[in-house]
C-alpha cells in the first residue's frame, strides 16, 4: 500500500478509481450499486467490487495484483449429544473450562432468532473487553435484542444485492428466517433450556457444546440468495472483532484450492490465532465429494448418536414391530384396516391410492428404494394426498436420518416387511394400531458414519486427507425460530415448535467448535493446530460395542476409512494431566484415549 493512503479502503478505492471505465448501472434497481463492496484487511488483503470486462482486465495490469476471480454462490452444507460425547458436569472439560466461559465462538450462517431461551443470559458475567463487534439494528432486530449470551449480531449483503439490483430483501438483519442458523448457534454454545421436546421425540434438558461461551452471530445468507464475497466479509470481520472459533456450515463444490475463498479466508484466521471448524458437506456416501477440504481447517464429518425416534406397530395377531417415526402429532391410530397391494405397494400415484375404499380409516404398506425417483418423501405426499389413514414403509436409510414425516406410521426394516406383508396376505381381515412419539437410548452399534456425509479425498487438494473427524449430525435436537414451521403433516397443515430436529454436516460441525472453544479457555495459548490435534490424535475410532466404527452406504454397511470418519468421533470421556505421572516414561506405559488437560 502507497505510504500516502492511510487504510486499505483508501487503497482499495484508490486502485478501482484508476481503472474505472464506467459506472455501475442503477436502472430499474432498488438500491443504489457501488463500486466498491468490501474491502478485506484481516482474513486477506483485498476487496470485492463491481467491475467490467475491460476494467478486470486493466486491473489485471496494476502493481500488487494477484488474482481475481468472479463471485459465486455458497452452499449450506441439543438434548442428547453432550451426554453421547460423555461431557460431565463434575469432571473434565466441562468444568475445567468454566463450560467455555468468556470464549467467543462467532457462527457465519443465516442469522439468529434472539428471543430463543437457548440464548438467554441467566448468569453470566459481563461480556469480555477484548470484544470489539457490534450488535446492529435492521429489520425486526434491534441492538437491545443482544445480551451477554449473544454479544453480537451482523449481516452482510452488499455482494448479493450487486448479483441482482432487483432484489428487495425480505429480512434485512440478522434475524433468521430459515432456522438454520439459530439450530447451528445453539448446537454450539446455546444456554441450557429445560423440559424441551421436537413435538413430544427428544425430551429433556437442551443446551450447547460450550453452554457459557459468548456467542456472536453473522447473517451472510438470505432467502434470496447466499455469494461468497459476503461470507468473506463477515469472516473478516469476525476476526476484526476478536473472536477465538468460527463455525461454518457452508461450502462449494469441486474447485481450484486457490479459487476456494474459504481456503484463503481461514488461512488467514488461522494465522490470528482462530480456529475454524466448516462441515464436509452432505453430498456422501460417493467418493471425492467432500468440502473444506484443506490442511488448516477442522473439516467434520457427521454420525449417528445412540438415540432413535420410533412408533410402535401391533399387527391383529398380537406382533409388535418398532420402526423409525417422526410424525410429530399423537394420533389414537388404533384398529385400521391393513391395506396391500403389491401393483400398489410402490404408493408413487395418489391417482391410484386414491381407489383404495375407506382409506381414512386403512394404513397401506408401501415399499421404497435409494432411488430419488421413488423417495420415501415423494410416497408420504402421496399418501398424504390420497388422505390415507398412515403408512408403513421400508425404504432408503436417508429417511432414517430426515424430520420430514407428514403421515402417521413408521419406516421398518425389510425382516420385519416381510412379517407384516405374510400377516397381510394370510389374514382375510388384517388389522393394525400404532403408537407414536417413542424416544429410545443407548441404540448399538453407534456411531454409524452418515450415509450423507461427504467422504474424501477433497478433489481441490488429493494430497491431504479429510475429513479431519467425525460428529454428531444425525437428528439433533436444537433452538428453531417460533414463526418458522419445523414440521408439515398432509398436505400442506404446518406446526412451529421453538425447537427442531435438524440432520446434517452442519450439526456436526459446532460440535466441534464447542469443543474447541472450550480447550481454547482451558489453553488460551493454544493454537488453532494444536487444538485440532488434541482432538484428532484422542478421537475413538471404536463404536459403543468396541469395534470399529461403520459407514452407512444406501442399504449397506461396511467399516469405515479415514476419508469417511477422520481420526473417529470426538472423545471428551477421559482427561488425564502429566502431573499424576512421576517421569515421562510412565506416560509412553498409558493408552490415552483423552485430551490432555
Amino acid at each position: 500500500m502507497p505510504k500516502i493512503l492511510a487504510t486499505h479502503q483508501n487503497w482499495h478505492s484508490y486502485i478501482i478509481d484508476t481503472v474505472k471505465i464506467e459506472a455501475p448501472t442503477t436502472r430499474n434497481t432498488h438500491h443504489p450499486l457501488p463500486k466498491l463492496l468490501y474491502s478485506y484487511d484481516s482474513v486477506l488483503h483485498g476487496f470485492s467490487a463491481v467491475l467490467s470486462k475491460d476494467e478486470i482486465e486493466a486491473l489485471e495490469k496494476s502493481p500488487g495484483f494477484v488474482s481475481a476471480y468472479k463471485d459465486r454462490p455458497v452452499e449450506a452444507h441439543t438434548t442428547h449429544s453432550p451426554e453421547f460425547l460423555k461431557l460431565n458436569p463434575a469432571s473434565g472439560l466441562w468444568p475445567a473450562s468454566g463450560f467455555g466461559e468468556d470464549v467467543i465462538i462467532r457462527v457465519l450462517d443465516t442469522g439468529v432468532w434472539p428471543e430463543s431461551a437457548s440464548f438467554r443470559d441467566d448468569g453470566l458475567s459481563a461480556i469480555p473487553k477484548r470484544w470489539k463487534g457490534i450488535c446492529k439494528p435492521g429489520t425486526d432486530f434491534n441492538s437491545s435484542l443482544c445480551n451477554r449470551k449473544l454479544i453480537g449480531a451482523n449481516y452482510f449483503n452488499k455482494g448479493l444485492l450487486a448479483s441482482d439490483p432487483t432484489i428487495v430483501l425480505s429480512m434485512n438483519s440478522a434475524r433468521d428466517t430459515r432456522g438454520h442458523g439459530t439450530h447451528v448457534a445453539s448446537i454450539a454454545a446455546g444456554s441450557p433450556v429445560k423440559g424441551v421436546s421436537y413435538f413430544g421425540y427428544a425430551p429433556g434438558t437442551a443446551r450447547g457444546i460450550a453452554s457459557r461461551a459468548r456467542l456472536a452471530v453473522y447473517k451472510f445468507s438470505f432467502e434470496e440468495g447466499t455469494v461468497t464475497s459476503d461470507l468473506i466479509a463477515a469472516m473478516d470481520q469476525a476476526v476484526a472483532d476478536g473472536v477465538d472459533v468460527i463455525s461454518i456450515s457452508y461450502g462449494y463444490g469441486f474447485g481450484p484450492l486457490y479459487e476456494d475463498a474459504i481456503a484463503i479466508a481461514s488461512f488467514g484466521a488461522m494465522m490470528k490465532g482462530v480456529s475454524v471448524s466448516a462441515s464436509a458437506g452432505n453430498n456422501g456416501p460417493e467418493m471425492g465429494t467432500l468440502s473444506n477440504g484443506f490442511p488448516w481447517i477442522f473439516t467434520v464429518a457427521s454420525g449417528s448418536t445412540d438415540r432413535s425416534f420410533s412408533g410402535t406397530i401391533t399387527l391383529g395377531n398380537g406382533l409388535k414391530i418398532t420402526g423409525f417415526s417422526l410424525f410429530p402429532v399423537k394420533t389414537n391410530n388404533n384398529d385400521f384396516d391393513l391395506v396391500y397391494n403389491g401393483s400398489l405397494s410402490t404408493c408413487d400415484s395418489s391417482d391410484d391410492l386414491a381407489l383404495v375404499p375407506n382409506k381414512a380409516r386403512s394404513i397401506t404398506l408401501c415399499y421404497s428404494t435409494s432411488q430419488e425417483d421413488l423417495s420415501v418423501s415423494d410416497q408420504m405426499g402421496a399418501i398424504s394426498e390420497a388422505k390415507f389413514g398412515g403408512a408403513y414403509v421400508y425404504g432408503d436409510p436417508d429417511v432414517l436420518s430426515s424430520n420430514y414425516f407428514t403421515t402417521p406410521g413408521a419406516v421398518i426394516s425389510s425382516k420385519d416387511w416381510k412379517k407384516v406383508v405374510d400377516y397381510a396376505k394370510t389374514s382375510a381381515k388384517p388389522k393394525v394400531s400404532i403408537s407414536l412419539q417413542e424416544t429410545h437410548f443407548s441404540v448399538k452399534p453407534a456411531p454409524v458414519v452418515s450415509t450423507f456425509s461427504s467422504r474424501g479425498p477433497s478433489l481441490s487438494y488429493l494430497r491431504v486427507a479429510k475429513p479431519d473427524i467425525m460428529a454428531p449430525g444425525e437428528l439433533i435436537l436444537a433452538a428453531w425460530p417460533s414463526n418458522t414451521s419445523a414440521a408439515v403433516i398432509g398436505v400442506n397443515t404446518f406446526l412451529n415448535s421453538d425447537y427442531s430436529l435438524l440432520s446434517g454436516t452442519s450439526m456436526a460441525a459446532p460440535h466441534i467448535s464447542g469443543i474447541a472453544a472450550m480447550l481454547k479457555g482451558v489453553h488460551p495459548d493454544w493454537s488453532p493446530s494444536a487444538i485440532r490435534s488434541a482432538m484428532m490424535t484422542t478421537a475413538n475410532p471404536l463404536d459403543n460395542t468396541e469395534k470399529p466404527i461403520k459407514t452407512m452406504d444406501y442399504l449397506r454397511t461396511s467399516y469405515a476409512t479415514s476419508l469417511s470418519m477422520g481420526a473417529g468421533l470426538v472423545d471428551t470421556y477421559c482427561y488425564i494431566s502429566f502431573s499424576q505421572f512421576h517421569n515421562v516414561s510412565d506416560v509412553y506405559n498409558v493408552e490415552i484415549h483423552c485430551i490432555i488437560l
